[in-house]
């Protein structure tokens, strides 16, 4: 009596962990979809997935390579960038031209050459490789992708969608609807924590002159030239848009008015230099003006017009700073 009970405890001990084996990776399949589904971005979402597949399956050293449309390449990986990290992201992407967010799990990771790669999106928008070191976690890891194609491709078509109604589709700029959102967002952590921002507007002299006479298409080139200029000359914190028409606008956090100032006049010299074909160049006129505690966010839109109404009028290819005080 006692030997069979103990026989059939033993026999139900058995059934309850091999049930218990085969839900632990449902539970995480199911946890990881939940990450990528209520994430904001994919950024944070590749890094919390990363973080949950280090720290389930800490021998595999998971990273995470996206090359997707209108974005720049990222890694998240939880190895070091030189301990095989960096060379397992080139080895993926073909480049040295990619963001890499090293992913704490805790320990050490460490790093096989023979890296087995997974691919969770390829295809128009874009390229995501969950790659990991071999071992027997491969068979979850497979297993695991075939789970997480359809929620990250579903990430990234919401990410694109975001993408294409914030950015202008010629010059790849953040677009006006970005700039009143961000701008709204600058001045209200202004307001709060006693900070200052400045704000640039741009206008190409005399664009008109370019349509007419060299077409819409060398107007296109001038414009997307000068964007791609205007984004190389600023910090990674300052934000550029394209205002409307030929006109730009850059907002730069934590920035007074006279170092704005510097930075506009450095900007007007570099496009007064550019050349284009046909022997085109053009030159900009500029307004700035600052966050000060009492101004609204109309107001300061307001003030960096006046400015660059003012350049113009005292003879464009300059820059203006209006204050009103």
């Amino acid at each position: 009596m006692i030997a069979q009970e103990a026989m059939e405890s033993t026999t139900g001990k058995r059934e309850r962990s091999g049930a218990h084996a085969r839900n632990k990776p449902l539970a995480l399949f199911t946890e990881s979809i939940m990450c990528l589904l209520t994430s904001q971005d994919s950024r944070s979402a590749f890094n919390e997935l990363v973080s949950l597949m280090g720290q389930t399956f800490p021998l595999a050293s998971p990273a995470i390579c996206t090359n997707t449309k209108g974005a720049a390449r990222c890694v998240y990986s939880v190895l070091d960038g030189e301990n095989g990290g960096s060379r397992d992201a080139r080895r993926i992407l073909g480049t040295d031209g990619f963001s890499y967010t090293k992913v704490l799990v805790g320990g050490q990771s460490s790093y096989s050459p023979d890296r087995v790669d997974l691919p969770l999106v390829s295809g128009p928008s874009g390229q995501v490789v969950l790659s990991i070191n071999p071992g027997n976690h491969e068979g979850i890891f497979h297993e695991w992708a075939k789970y997480l194609t359809p929620a990250v491709a579903k990430l990234l078509d919401n990410e694109i969608l975001i993408t294409m109604a914030f950015r202008d589709a010629l010059t790849g700029l953040l677009n006006y609807r970005a700039f009143s959102d961000m701008l709204g967002a600058e001045w209200e952590r202004a307001r709060r924590y006693k900070t200052t921002f400045s704000l640039m507007m741009i206008d190409i002299d005399h664009f008109k002159r370019v349509n007419d006479g060299h077409g819409h298409q060398a107007g296109d080139m001038v414009l997307s030239s000068i964007a791609d200029r205007l984004q190389g000359r600023v910090r990674k914190s300052d934000l550029v848009f394209r205002y409307g028409g030929e006109e730009f606008m850059i907002l730069l956090p934590q920035t007074g008015i006279y170092k704005a100032d510097l930075l506009a006049e450095r900007i007007r010299a570099v496009i007064e230099k550019m050349r284009f074909p046909n022997g085109l160049s053009v030159t900009i006129s500029v307004g700035i003006s600052q966050y000060r505690d009492g101004l609204s966010a109309d107001d300061l839109v307001k003030h960096v017009d006046r400015g660059l109404y003012l350049a113009k009028g005292r003879g464009r290819n300059r820059v203006e700073i209006y204050k009103d005080i």
